[in-house]
C-alpha cells in the first residue's frame, strides 16, 4: 500500500477551534545514500584497456575510452583505481592472468592485511568469466540500459541514437566492461543495499584520461596532496567517520570551499594534474581575476550564493527520488534552489564574462532547457503550502481543472467540519489530539498517537471506533464521520491527488530528461568555488602566476614548500633552473638535514600545483608542461608488499626508466641507501649515464645522495651539475643555511653527532677509528672509552669494530 499519497484533512484538539485549512502528512522516507561507493569493472586484453564504473552517489554510469596500458606496472590502471578509489572491483578474466595478479597485490599493498602468502581473491572482488561477456553479448546490454535522460517512450531507433552519443561501440573492450557492469549491478542491486524498486542509471558519462599528467601513488604521498589522519582516541581508529585530514595540499585550500560540490570538485582536481594548456590557462585567468580588487564584491556576491548549494550526490538523490514519484516538497525547493542560484550567477556575470573563460563556460553550460526547468518548477509548485503538508503541492491557478476541484473541496469540508470537532470531543481525556486522513486506497481514517506504552488499540471500540492498522506509533480507525466524509468528499479527494500527480508525472519527466543540463551547469559552479578557494590562499601566502609553455625549460625562483611554511616562522627559499640554457640533471649532496628532500618535494610541488591550475609558492616561476613525474625514494619496507626498501628502489627506477619521456620529471632520493655503498653507487651512476646519453632528449633528473664518489664516476657534460645545501660554523656550533650552491658537499657526519647532548664520548672514540682507517694510526682512545671496554673485556666482550687479524693486515 502507497502511504506516501495520504492525505490529512484534519487536525483537531478536544475543546478547541481549528481553521479549515487542508494540511497533510508526510510519511516520508529518506534515503541515506548509506552506499557511496564505486563499482570498477576492468578488461584488459592484449595491452590495451577497457574500464566502466557506477557511482552509487551520483548514479551515473561513466565509461573510459579504450587505452593503452602495458605490464607490469600499468600506469593507466593506477590512474585509474587512485582517482575514482572503487570501493567494489569487476574484473573479466582469469585469476591466473599477470594483469589479475597485479590488481589483487595493488589491493593488499592498500590495506592492512599481512598474510599476503596466498594471492587469494579479495572479499570487495568479482572475477566474470570473459566467455560470457563476449563484445556482442554486452553490446545488447548496453543498447538495452535506460537512463532517466532519456525519455521512456521514445522509439527503439531514437533510444539507440541517444546512447550511440555516448558510447563508442568502435571501443571494443570499454563496451564489454560497461555490459558487464551494467547485467552484475543487476543482479546484485541487493548485495550493495540498494533498494531494487529503485534501480536505475540517471546518466551516462564518457570518461578519458587524454592530457593527463601521470603521477604513480608514491608521489602523492610523498607530496603530501592528500593526507588522512586517524581518530586521536584510539578507540575510534579504524571507523570509516573518524578519519580527518591531516596536513596536506587539499587540506591548505579546503577551508576556502563554500560548498560540499566545491570540496569535492576540489579533491578532482588535484586527483587529475593535467597538461593542456588552454584549461591550466582558464583556471590561472580566473585565480587572477578573483584576485583583482575591482571584484572583491562581485566573487563576495558569488560566494554568498554557493553556500545554497550542497554536494552534487544531494542533487543526485534528489532526482532518484523524483523518478521514483518519492519526493517531498522540500525535495522539489531544494533543486528548484539549486537551479536558481545557478542561474541568479550566471546573471550577475554577464558584465563579467569577457574577462574570463570559466564565466563564459558557465553560460554555456546553461541550457534554454535548465532555464525552462526553473520556471516550470517555480510556476507549478506551492513550496509554502508543500511545506505544511511535506508533499508538493500544485499552486492555485495553474490548472483550472485541478482549482475548481479544490474549490468544491473546500466546500464540502466546512459542513464536515463542525461533525468533526463534536467527534473530538467525544473522546476519553486521556487523547486531547486527533487526525483525520485521507488515503486513496482506505478512503478517510482517524489517526490518533498511542496514548501509552502497552495501550489497546480496541479501547476505543465502544465509541464506535473500528481499528484499522497501527504505522509509526500512530493508530488508525474507521468511525461513522469517516463513511460520512468517503460518501461526501471521497471521490473529490481521490481525484485532486490523481489530478496532482499527472502535473508532478509531466513535470518530473521534465527534470530528468535534462538531469545531465544540471549538472554540467553546477559542476562549472563547484569548479567556480574551488579555484576562488585557491585563489583565496594564494593571494594570502603570496604565490605567483605560473608562466606555462611547451618548452622543457623550468625556471622557477625563491620556490617555497606551501606545506613547511606553514609550520616553521621562517623558511628559506631556492631557485631551481633546468632545460633550455640550464642542465637538465641535478645532482644534490649535503649533510643528514641539510634540506636535501625538502628541496626535491617543494620543486616538485610547484610544478604540479602548476599543472593543476594553480599559482605556485615561488616569486617567479616560468614551467614547461610536463607528461609524467617519477620518484625513485627509499620507502619502508612491509610484509604486504613482499619487496625489500632496496627492491622498491629498483622496481621505481625501472618504471621511470619504461615510462620517461623528454618533458617528464625524475626524482631519485638517496638511491641505493639499502646495499653497499659500491653497488649502489654504480647502479645509480647506471641509470643516470642513461639518461645523460640522451643528451638534448634528456628528462629532468633530480637526485639527492650521500654517494660523493658519483662525482667521479659520471662524465663532464653540460647536461650534468653538482649542487650542495650549504653549511657553517658559528661559535663552534654547526648550522645548516638551507641554501643551495654549486659544487659537493662533504657528510660532516661527525659534526652533526657533535650536535647531539652527550654524544662527545661517542665523537671522539669514532674520530679515532677513522683516522686508523684512513692513516693506519695507532688508536689511543680517550679515557672514558678505554674504561668501557675494559669494563667489556673483563666479561669476555669484545666490541672493538677493528679485528686484530684486520689490524695484521
Amino acid at each position: 500500500m502507497d502511504y506516501s499519497n495520504s492525505q490529512e484533512v484534519l487536525n483537531l484538539r478536544q475543546n478547541t477551534t481549528n481553521t479549515d485549512d487542508t494540511a497533510s502528512i508526510s510519511l516520508r522516507q529518506e534515503d541515506d545514500g548509506s552506499n557511496n561507493g564505486v563499482v570498477l569493472c576492468l578488461l584488459h586484453k592484449n595491452g590495451m584497456l577497457g574500464a566502466a564504473y557506477y557511482s552509487f552517489i551520483e548514479k551515473t554510469l561513466n565509461l573510459y575510452e579504450e587505452m593503452s596500458d602495458i605490464g607490469p606496472q600499468f600506469s593507466k590502471t593506477l590512474i585509474i583505481q587512485r582517482e575514482i578509489s572503487p570501493k567494489y572491483l569487476v574484473i573479466l578474466g582469469d585469476i591466473t592472468e599477470e594483469y589479475i595478479q597485479f590488481l589483487i597485490d595493488l589491493s593488499n599493498s592498500d590495506t592492512s592485511n599481512t598474510t599476503t602468502s596466498s594471492r587469494s581473491l579479495p572479499s570487495n572482488f568479482f572475477l566474470l568469466s570473459l566467455r560470457e561477456y563476449t563484445y556482442e553479448a554486452c553490446k545488447t546490454i548496453v543498447s538495452n540500459i535506460n537512463v532517466a535522460s532519456n525519455i521512456s517512450d521514445e522509439s527503439d531507433h531514437k533510444h539507440e541514437l541517444f546512447l550511440r552519443s555516448f558510447v563508442n561501440l568502435n571501443y571494443r573492450l570499454s563496451v564489454q566492461a560497461l555490459g558487464a557492469l551494467s547485467k552484475f549491478l543487476e543482479k546484485h542491486w541487493s548485495t550493495f543495499g540498494v533498494d531494487t524498486a529503485a534501480e536505475h542509471f540517471m546518466h551516462i558519462h564518457p570518461v578519458t584520461l587524454k592530457n593527463r599528467v601521470f603521477l604513480d601513488n608514491q608521489a602523492f604521498k610523498t607530496l603530501q596532496i592528500f593526507s588522512l589522519k586517524s581518530h586521536d582516541a584510539g578507540f575510534k581508529r579504524g571507523q570509516e567517520s573518524s578519519c580527518r585530514e591531516g596536513l596536506s595540499v587539499y587540506r591548505l585550500f579546503l577551508s576556502g570551499c563554500k560548498s560540499g560540490m566545491g570540496q569535492s570538485q576540489l579533491r578532482t582536481l588535484l586527483l587529475s594534474p593535467i597538461n593542456d594548456y588552454n584549461e591550466l590557462q582558464k583556471r590561472l585567468n580566473f585565480i587572477k581575476f578573483v584576485q583583482e580588487p575591482a571584484n572583491m564584491d562581485f566573487i563576495a556576491n558569488i560566494q554568498d550564493n554557493i553556500k545554497e548549494f550542497k554536494d552534487i550526490g544531494y542533487i543526485s538523490l534528489i532526482l532518484s527520488k523524483i523518478q521514483n514519484a518519492r519526493a517531498s516538497s522540500k525535495d522539489w525547493s531544494n533543486l528548484h534552489k539549486i537551479i536558481y542560484h545557478t542561474l541568479f550567477i550566471n546573471d550577475i556575470s554577464r558584465t563579467y564574462k569577457r574577462k574570463t573563460d570559466l564565466l563564459e563556460e558557465l553560460n554555456y553550460a546553461i541550457t534554454h532547457e535548465v532555464i525552462c526547468l526553473q520556471e516550470s518548477i517555480n510556476n507549478a509548485l506551492d513550496f509554502k503550502a508543500g511545506a505544511k503538508r511535506g508533499r508538493p503541492v500544485i499552486k492555485f491557478g495553474l490548472d483550472e481543472r485541478l482549482d475548481a476541484k479544490l474549490l468544491l473541496q473546500q466546500d464540502l469540508a466546512k459542513h464536515l467540519t463542525a461533525a468533526a470537532r463534536m467527534t473530538v470531543n467525544n473522546l476519553p481525556n486521556y487523547i486531547s489530539e486527533c487526525k483525520v486522513v485521507f488515503l486513496p486506497e482506505m478512503g478517510h481514517l482517524i489517526a490518533i498517537k498511542e496514548w501509552g506504552v502497552d495501550c489497546d488499540p480496541e479501547d476505543l471500540q465502544r465509541f464506535d471506533y473500528k481499528f484499522m492498522f497501527t504505522l509509526g506509533g500512530v493508530i488508525h480507525y474507521k468511525n461513522p464521520l469517516c463513511v460520512e466524509l468517503d460518501r461526501r468528499l471521497g471521490g473529490i479527494n481521490a481525484e485532486i491527488i490523481d489530478h496532482e500527480n499527472r502535473i508532478l508525472r509531466r513535470l518530473s519527466e521534465f527534470a530528468l530528461k535534462y538531469n545531465k543540463d544540471i549538472r554540467n551547469a553546477v559542476k562549472v559552479v563547484a569548479k567556480i568555488d574551488c579555484l576562488i578557494a585557491m585563489a583565496k590562499v594564494c593571494q594570502q601566502n603570496n604565490y605567483v602566476k605560473p608562466d606555462l609553455s611547451s618548452n622543457r625549460t623550468h625556471e622557477i625562483i625563491q620556490s617555497r614548500h606551501p606545506l613547511m611554511e606553514q609550520i616553521f616562522a621562517s623558511f628559506e627559499p631556492n631557485d631551481f633552473f633546468s632545460g633550455s640554457s640550464h642542465s637538465f640533471m641535478k645532482i644534490i649532496t649535503g649533510p643528514n638535514g641539510s634540506g636535501k628532500s625538502v628541496f626535491l618535494a617543494q620543486v616538485l610541488i610547484t610544478i604540479y600545483l602548476a599543472h593543476i591550475g594553480c599559482y605556485v609558492p615561488a616569486k617567479q616561476a616560468k614551467i614547461g608542461l610536463v607528461e609524467s613525474i617519477h620518484l625513485v625514494m627509499h620507502c619502508s619496507e612491509s610484509v604486504v608488499v613482499k619487496l625489500s626498501s632496496f627492491m622498491i628502489n629498483i622496481t621505481q627506477s625501472a618504471q621511470a626508466l619504461h615510462f620517461w619521456s623528454p618533458s617528464s620529471i625524475i626524482i631519485m632520493d638517496e638511491f641505493g641507501r639499502g646495499t653497499l655503498d659500491d653497488d649502489g653507487v654504480i647502479l645509480l651512476a647506471g641509470i643516470l649515464k642513461y639518461f645523460l646519453e640522451k643528451k638534448d632528449a634528456c628528462p629532468h633528473v633530480i637526485v639527492s645522495t650521500h654517494l660523493q664518489q658519483i662525482a667521479s664516476i659520471l662524465p663532464e657534460s653540460r647536461y650534468l651539475e653538482y649542487l650542495k645545501m650549504d653549511q657553517t660554523i658559528e661559535n663552534g656550533t654547526f648550522c645548516f643555511l638551507y641554501k643551495m650552491s654549486k659544487g659537493v658537499s662533504k657528510s660532516f657526519a661527525s659534526q652533526i653527532l657533535e650536535a647531539c647532548p652527550e654524544s662527545q664520548d661517542l665523537v671522539n672514540r669514532a674520530k679515532c677509528y677513522l683516522n686508523y682507517i684512513r692513516n693506519l694510526v695507532p688508536m689511543e682512545l680517550p679515557k672514558e672509552s678505554r674504561e668501557i671496554e675494559e669494563n667489556y673485556l673483563g666479561r669476555g666482550l669484545n666490541i672493538s669494530p677493528v679485528e686484530e687479524k684486520d689490524v695484521e693486515d
